[in-house]
């Protein structure tokens, strides 16, 4: 995802399509007058796996005459390269004046382009689709939807009697006896599971604040651990700051000079910035869970679907750790408590600091066969990861949305809003770790140098 000021300026994302190949999806606005648009310089360097690009000018207001070479020039420089450039507008000025060099092959949107570029399963090739597969099992949006997807819908645990198995079937295959309906499990079993992810969510959390507590306990010369847990709970009760968050901080940060001197001499309080994506919302008295739940919220309104989740990076370890999630299962969400970097979406969205749309989980490479087992479970086909970015271009954190049919590419304004909020969501999330945890840190230093 890249972003500049000015009225010409571009955002780039990744748009998988079935079977593994991707498509590098350029979002332009402004004018296109010359080959310095930020919209080219991106199209000239797609991701890795990316074998064709689009450049979506669906707010793009006016392509030039000059603006017309560059774009040509462009498709025949990734031409050389093996990668194939399409442009999409619905504007039929700016669709005439393109069509007129044979180079260029123009598209009215880039879900038209995701079906142009993906091609038939070779699996299916051949085949009829059936006016049948409505009721068979066979998911009706995948056979109809030009992706070239015949594979059945998502089924949950409880439809099937496993965990994330699909029930494949045909139009030509004899209907399997009904099943007998399985019993709920025992309010015990129950129980015993939750009682089981709760331990495992407090292995992973207990060294952190172990080791935080050890900081503290040396530092300020604290008589025991528990000292230095009362000392932690209390700052973070008096800032509203996560007790993870702040251990985390006290890990990470550079030690204070001295336990009697400040610990950040002549810090500038910096200025809350906004969120606009969030209805009601003070972004300067707000805490992270509230800005997260709204982002998660935001996300799942734009992409029009009931499950999400929102991921931020651990600062010890780099991985991805969800923090806010709707509509998914606890088995899922133990599954992706932490993600590295491969195996998903979101990790593949985390590396390369741009959205990645997978259009359909069920035959995507980058999911690692356990991961997509999960995905398919929890009753997700398609999902759309967004990288919450702060100036620097370094990633706090990824918002995922998840979708029970396939998906194809996000519409112009729709990409456009999700990334307004990633901008204005990773600028708090940067405001905030600078000022109030850093406050909270400094209400902690006062409190612990007392002890000595």
């Amino acid at each position: 995802m890249s972003n500049t000021s000015g009225p010409d300026f571009a955002r780039a994302e990744m748009v998988r399509l079935p079977g593994g190949d991707g498509l590098w999806v350029v979002r332009a606005e402004g004018d296109i007058t010359d080959a310095d648009h930020p919209a080219l310089r991106t199209a000239a360097r797609p991701a890795p796996g990316c074998t064709a690009v689009v450049i979506d000018l669906a707010l793009v207001a006016r392509v030039s005459a000059a603006g017309v070479r560059a774009l040509v020039a462009a498709a025949h420089a990734l031409e050389e390269r093996g990668n194939r450039l399409l442009t999409a507008t619905t504007d039929p000025r700016i669709a005439r004046v393109l069509t007129e060099d044979a180079a260029l092959t123009v598209v009215d949107s880039v879900a038209e382009a995701t079906t142009s570029c993906a091609g038939p399963d070779p699996a299916a090739v051949g085949s009829v689709p059936d006016p049948a597969a409505v009721g068979s099992g066979l998911d009706p949006a995948a056979v109809g939807s030009g992706l070239g997807i015949g594979v059945p819908a998502p089924r949950r645990p409880e439809q099937t009697g496993g965990h994330g198995g699909l029930a494949v079937t045909t139009a030509t295959q004899h209907p399997a006896p009904a099943a007998a309906p399985t019993a709920a499990p025992p309010e015990e079993l129950i129980r015993l599971r939750a009682e089981v992810r709760h331990l495992r969510a407090k292995s992973r959390t207990h060294p952190l604040i172990s080791r935080a507590l050890g900081i503290l306990e040396e530092r300020y010369r604290l008589p025991d651990d528990r000292a230095a847990f009362a000392l932690l709970e209390a700052s973070s009760q008096r800032f509203n700051v996560r007790l993870r968050t702040l251990a985390t901080a006290v890990v990470t940060v550079p030690a204070p000079r001295s336990y009697d001197s400040e610990w950040f001499p002549g810090r500038k309080r910096l200025t809350a910035p906004p969120l606009t994506f969030a209805r009601g919302l003070r972004a300067a008295s707000a805490n992270a869970a509230e800005v997260l739940s709204a982002v998660l919220r935001h996300s799942m309104e734009v992409a029009e679907t009931s499950m999400g989740n929102v991921q931020l990076v651990d600062p010890v370890t780099g991985d991805l750790r969800i923090e806010k999630h709707r509509g998914l299962d606890d088995d899922f969400l133990e599954f992706f408590d932490r993600v590295g970097k491969d195996g998903t979406s979101c990790a593949q969205a985390s590396q390369q600091v741009t959205r990645v749309t997978v259009t359909d989980v069920a035959t995507d490479t980058v999911f690692d066969e356990p991961a997509r087992e999960a995905v398919l479970a929890a009753g997700s086909r398609g999902c759309h990861s967004t990288p919450l970015v702060v100036p620097s271009g370094q990633v706090e954190g990824i918002v995922s949305t998840h979708h029970e049919r396939p998906v194809r590419a996000l519409t112009a304004a729709q990409a456009r809003a999700l990334d307004e909020m990633s901008l204005q969501a990773g600028r708090w999330l940067e405001w905030y770790q600078r000022t109030v945890v850093l406050d909270a840190l400094e209400d902690l230093h006062f409190a612990g140098s007392t002890w000595r």
